[in-house]
């Protein structure tokens, strides 16, 4: 099955080409900016992603739109600061495959975070 990868943006010019260059092999990308006043825009367009503009009405709402403009039936939800790591990028796409033995019946796939601030992985707290 095809993967769809959805962010909501709003002027993430400095982090959104990372997230995107991680999530390129995705067979679509959605971006759902609020007004961003950057070139966020312009650096999801280069990347070959479908911008949609959406004002801002809440974190769960932004999310949900994003998620309804999706054409695939495996969506990627992520935040612009986040990337998927080649492991992770394997394990989606095998599981993503229902020809796969065991494959079939699976509906959602859970991803475990791993949180790094300034460049330091945080192993405890919230």
């Amino acid at each position: 099955m095809k993967v769809s990868a959805v962010i909501i943006t709003h002027n993430e010019a400095n982090i959104l080409a990372r997230c995107l260059e991680y999530v390129k092999w995705a067979d679509e990308i959605l971006v759902v900016d609020s007004g961003s006043v950057d070139c966020t825009v312009e650096i999801a367009g280069n990347y070959g992603a479908k911008v949609f503009y959406r004002k801002w009405e809440g974190y769960a709402k932004q999310k949900n739109f994003a998620i309804s403009k999706a054409k695939n039936s495996w969506i990627l939800s992520l935040d612009a600061d986040e990337i998927i790591t080649e492991g992770l990028k394997a394990e989606i796409l095998k599981i993503a495959q229902p020809e796969e033995k065991g494959n079939e019946g699976i509906k959602g796939y859970y991803i475990p975070r791993k949180t790094f601030f300034y460049g330091r992985l945080l192993n405890h707290g919230n």
